[in-house]
């Protein structure tokens, strides 16, 4: 698995098939192996990327100079070395601080933008959820114990499939104990006058059993983002990937498809 050195990090990431590059960014509850039912599905026809956010897996960080503002460019030099043309990108929850400033800032480098599960950087009302998740993830990583409905799965995911929530809790204890109250500091907010002239495909997406954003922040996230597609699940939460990935995995298939990436 590659690693590179940036700033105050050093960042690992897996890579698996062929073909056009697709790069999946993960939230702040797992890291880049909670992917496994995309890598298997999409890494048939692109070659798929899976990143560790510094600090998340197998990348570490400095804990005296981690910030989320550094997401985005962790994603570029990834990009810089990995990319030979725009590429699509998924960003989960809090990933989506990795690609959106990226777009808006480079929006050469991307053919498709998925965002999901996300309040995402594009500043509105919704952001008031930002408040809830920063606290409940605080407690994750202080080791407390917080229920699994509070981190936004579906309360039929929880009781059908054990197994799988005990799979996504061991992945959650792989990464370090950081500070991630700052995604909530006003200077990562993307503002309308940032997306002046943004063109890039976008998809905001996201489950409506969701005790952790809400039903309706993913819809909300879309109206701040110009030309913005959204898609809703209705019987999964905030990791629609995790508990429904053959649903997931076609709805990105089909918004890769309709913008010729493939």
């Amino acid at each position: 698995m590659p690693y590179i050195d940036v700033p105050g990090a050093r960042l690992r990431y897996d890579v698996s098939g062929e073909g056009p590059l697709l790069v999946f960014v993960h939230g702040a509850g797992a890291n880049a192996t909670v992917f496994f039912q995309q890598v298997e599905h999409f890494s048939k026809k692109y070659r798929v990327i899976c990143l560790d956010m510094r600090g998340f897996g197998g990348s570490r960080a400095d804990p005296s100079t981690f910030h989320p503002r550094q997401f985005s460019e962790d994603l570029a030099r990834v990009l810089d070395i990995e990319a030979d043309g725009p590429v699509a990108a998924v960003c989960q929850s809090m990933g989506a601080w990795s690609g959106l400033p990226l777009a808006v800032r480079e929006p050469e480098r991307f053919a498709a933008l998925v965002l999901s599960g996300s309040p995402t950087p594009a500043y509105g009302p919704h952001h008031k959820t930002l408040e809830v998740v920063s606290e409940r993830f605080r407690r994750v990583a202080a080791g407390e114990t917080v229920p699994p409905q509070d981190l936004g799965f579906s309360e039929s995911f929880v009781n059908e499939r054990p197994e799988m929530i005990a799979l996504y809790q061991m992945l959650a204890r792989m990464n370090q104990k950081l500070d991630l109250s700052t995604i909530t500091d006003p200077e990562l907010r993307l503002m309308p006058d940032d997306f002046k002239g943004y063109k890039v495909p976008t998809l905001v997406m996201s489950g409506v059993q969701n005790k952790l954003l809400g039903s309706e922040t993913h819809l909300i996230a879309a109206s701040c983002i110009p030309g913005a597609q959204t898609y809703t699940f209705t019987e999964s939460g905030h990791s629609t990937y995790f508990e429904e990935p053959a649903h997931y995995n076609r709805v990105i298939d089909d918004f890769l498809g309709a913008n010729h990436y493939a």
